[in-house]
């Protein structure tokens, strides 16, 4: 299982750096000098490097990507998944302030939750497969949702994930 390598992994601002092309990630960690490099993630070599200051964020796990994490001090924090919460739910009949948005896929829908932009506080989000709905919202990015708000959701054709780690 991958790590979602967009994902800030240190609470402190600016504990990161990006290099889009490095033969080793992990040579680049230990001459980092703008902060003490303590994880980094990246593809391989020739592939793009991101560098990480102290690890105290969740690690968001994502299907499917190429993208590994090496924590040096092995102290990360619990990984994050973001189980099925409800199957085929109308997520507009769920109670809770929600924002629609156009999708290029599942993991863009989860990555417009994560970023937090759109939807504040963003912890679930219900998506389409349906080309149907591709023309039109087929992402719906909430807060938290208790139990009693994903089980009342009306019937319809989306998947509902909620982060398990807040």
């Amino acid at each position: 299982m991958g790590v979602d390598a967009r994902v800030h992994l240190s609470s402190a601002p600016r504990k990161y750096k990006v290099y889009p092309n490095v033969v080793d990630c992990a040579g680049k960690c230990a001459t980092e000098t703008n902060f003490t490099c303590k994880a980094f993630v990246w593809k391989g070599p020739n592939s793009g490097c991101v560098l990480h200051g102290k690890i105290d964020m969740p690690v968001v796990m994502q299907n499917k990507s190429e993208w590994f994490l090496v924590d040096l001090d092995c102290v990360t924090p619990q990984s994050c998944w973001w189980p099925v919460k409800a199957a085929n739910v109308d997520p507009t009949s769920i109670a809770a302030s929600m924002k629609a948005v156009k999708a290029q896929s599942h993991n863009h829908c989860q990555a417009l939750c994560l970023l937090g932009v759109l939807q504040p506080l963003c912890r679930a989000y219900a998506f389409a497969v349906n080309l149907f709905y591709a023309k039109d919202y087929n992402c719906y990015l909430f807060p938290a949702l208790n139990p009693t708000q994903s089980a009342a959701a009306a019937s319809g054709n989306f998947i509902l994930y909620q982060n398990q780690c807040f």
